[in-house]
């Protein structure tokens, strides 16, 4: 059992070891080169000719390129060029530009501009006739606008590669460029590498007047609906545990009351309100016969989801179409809960909403043919 644990034990530890060693090899195959006045660094493989800004001119990079020191320092600082990157076999070549205006401080990250702001630089892109293709895409969680195209300058082609964005108000430019063959596959992925690799200090988030003020009101609108929905769900519950005690209580008074012989306590004797000026069981009973001719009395839910029944009046002498009274019951309704308490009081509400449009519209009726 010892042997099977310490083999397992070596094992682990033989493929940390080499997991850890490729880690290793992978962060061999880069150099890093840091701007520190941009407080910007990029990488680029190791096995590449690199010139920057901060190059001596004996390096012996100028030899091997024929490229002579002073112009190319010249060419740098006019083009905005802060370095500049060849492949081992000096097929193509990778550029690093960065350029500062008052548009690019004005805009300072694309990731803060609005999708339809981005939208129309790409199609401003696509509108270039140097430009074949242009797409928005996402490179180490900043935005770019990828492109390609060629040119033609004498008997040569150029074919291009730019990967475009904004941070912290800098205009970055990655540039690969080819001539006379177009660019493979392989060569693509090492702009697309470099972009990836472009690391900042910090990057300062805009909360200026391109910050998106609806999405915040949103949000709290939002939250304060699902506060209210948690408080409303909570009181209901409460209401509800509280009911139930009460209706207990009556029911077990009732029942003391009934087992005894005394007389139903008042509040559970038939009532009935003045609006139909009745004011008693006597008073109903001896009524004329014609008294309630227009009016179509049923049994509705005042409180919905409450518990407790209603009559109520639906009679067309009702302009404003309701009218309520107590009535007795013996067995206690049915109390809603939660949900579906919530959404029956919705509907209860709508359906009355909807008889009051319709009442709103047969007295219309009426003043129109009352004046004809």
């Amino acid at each position: 059992m010892r042997r099977r644990l310490s083999a397992r034990i070596f094992a682990v530890i033989i493929a940390l070891l080499t997991l850890f060693s490729f880690v290793l090899q992978a962060s061999a195959l880069d150099d890093r080169y840091r701007f520190d006045e941009l407080k910007m660094s990029v990488s680029v493989p190791k096995d590449y000719y690199v010139i920057t800004r901060d190059s001596e001119s004996d390096d012996p990079v100028f030899a091997t390129l024929k490229l002579g020191y002073d112009e190319t320092m010249i060419a740098f600082r006019n083009s905005d060029i802060y370095l500049r990157a060849y492949d081992p076999g000096q097929t193509f070549w990778l550029s690093v530009i960065v350029t500062v205006t008052d548009e690019s401080k004005a805009v300072n990250n694309y990731s803060d501009i609005s999708a339809a702001d981005r939208k129309e630089i790409l199609e401003s892109l696509r509108t270039m006739d140097t430009v074949d293709s242009a797409v928005e895409v996402k490179h180490n969680k900043n935005i770019f606008f990828d492109t390609s195209g060629q040119t033609v300058g004498g008997s040569r082609t150029l074919y291009i590669e730019q990967s475009n964005t904004v941070i912290n108000g800098m205009q970055i430019d990655l540039v690969l460029q080819k001539y006379d063959e177009e660019i493979l596959p392989a060569e693509s992925k090492a702009l697309t590498n470099m972009a990836n690799s472009l690391e900042f200090d910090r990057i300062n988030r805009t909360t200026g007047p391109i910050f998106e003020w609806w999405r915040l009101l949103l949000w709290v609108a939002l939250l304060a609906i699902l506060a209210f929905a948690i408080s409303f769900v909570y009181r209901q519950h409460n209401a509800a545990n509280k009911r139930r005690l009460q209706e207990r209580r009556r029911q077990h008074e009732l029942a003391l009351a009934e087992k005894a012989g005394e007389p139903l306590p008042e509040d559970e004797c038939v009532t009935f309100d003045e609006v139909l000026g009745y004011q008693d069981d006597g008073d109903f009973e001896n009524r004329a016969a014609t008294d309630l001719d227009t009016f179509d009395i049923k049994v509705a839910e005042k409180n919905p989801g409450g518990g407790i029944a209603y009559f109520e009046d639906n009679g067309e002498s009702i302009d404003d179409g309701t009218d309520y009274f107590d009535t007795y019951f013996r067995e206690p309704v049915e109390t809603r809960r939660g949900l579906s308490r919530f959404f029956g009081a919705v509907w209860t509400y709508i359906k009355i909403g909807y008889k009051h449009i319709g009442y709103f519209f047969v007295n219309l009726k009426r003043k129109i043919f009352r004046k004809k």
